[in-house]
């Protein structure tokens, strides 16, 4: 499998042809510039915005329908919101009235819409957008709401109303073969395996936050023999010879370890064990 290069910093782009790159901005305005940028000597996998506005305030242009775009919303003051829907708005989704208003837009793009885990609205806000046929993800980590997380669950995979898939549990469900780990990361860029981020310096690491650096300029057509990208391989094996009560975990085969430094692990383990439980149900036993 070919690694995947994550930059920030479109000038990099010359040093990196023919590979396969994810272009990380903050501006909506270069977006087709950073698309014809890319195509004339690369591959591009996606664009990822990261917004601090709510959903339904992004000007969203036809001019986009053929650019992999990835939208993630980067909370702010909506953390402080009530748990449901008031007055329309909903979450970092935003103006739910607003957004049904781009739709005619929206639906001939290639976007999908990530909101962040931690805002209690948020899965509410991801329902809606699914529910209006707009591919979106609910991003996971220590703050998440894991009781929300798991009804998603069966909202996302057990729903037979017509909706866009949610992520992860659409990766999950389409990557799952039994007794094989799936590393649901892979849809948040944090597979450490598939991902390479390079910085401004030139500098390659296999996750953002990996200590260990290499200059990419070191990086050579046999990129397994690396260390750096070695390092990189099977970053969930130390679980095993270091005794994590995580490698013994029923949901070790799509957590791997993504939340060893919580304190109470009994929230994602019911988690993760209860959407391999739906997994395999819905895939080997109807």
């Amino acid at each position: 499998m070919d690694h995947v290069y994550i930059i920030q910093d479109i000038n990099l782009i010359a040093q990196l042809q023919n590979k396969t790159v994810v272009v990380e901005t903050d501006n909506s305005e270069k977006i087709e510039e950073i698309y014809n940028i890319v195509r004339e000597h690369n591959q591009l996998y996606c664009i990822k915005l990261n917004v601090n506005q709510d959903i339904s305030s992004i000007s969203f242009k036809e001019e986009w329908k053929n650019i992999p775009l990835v939208i993630y919303r980067v909370s702010g003051s909506s953390t402080t919101l009530t748990n449901h829907v008031s007055g329309g708005r909903c979450g970092d989704l935003g103006w739910v009235r607003d957004l049904v208003s781009m739709l005619p837009i929206l639906k001939k793009l290639n976007v999908k819409c990530f909101l962040d885990g931690a805002v209690a609205q948020n899965y509410e806000a991801v329902q809606i957008l699914s529910s209006l046929g707009i591919y979106s993800g609910i991003v996971i980590n220590e703050n998440a709401n894991w009781e929300k997380l798991t009804d998603l669950i069966y909202y996302a995979l057990c729903n037979r109303v017509q909706h866009a898939p949610i992520e992860p549990f659409q990766y999950v469900y389409d990557a799952y073969k039994q007794h094989t780990l799936v590393d649901y990361g892979t849809v948040f860029f944090e597979n450490q395996e598939r991902f390479i981020y390079v910085d401004n310096f030139f500098t390659a690491k296999c996750a953002k936050e990996t200590q260990s650096t290499q200059n990419i300029n070191t990086l050579n057509p046999y990129l397994l023999k690396v260390p750096l990208v070695a390092d990189c391989n099977k970053p969930w094996q130390r679980f095993f010879y270091e005794g994590s009560v995580c490698a013994a975990c029923e949901g070790w085969r799509i957590c791997m370890g993504k939340y060893a430094d919580m304190e109470d692990k009994n929230s994602c383990r019911d988690f993760t064990v209860e959407l391999l439980n739906v997994v395999e149900n819905r895939k080997f036993k109807n």
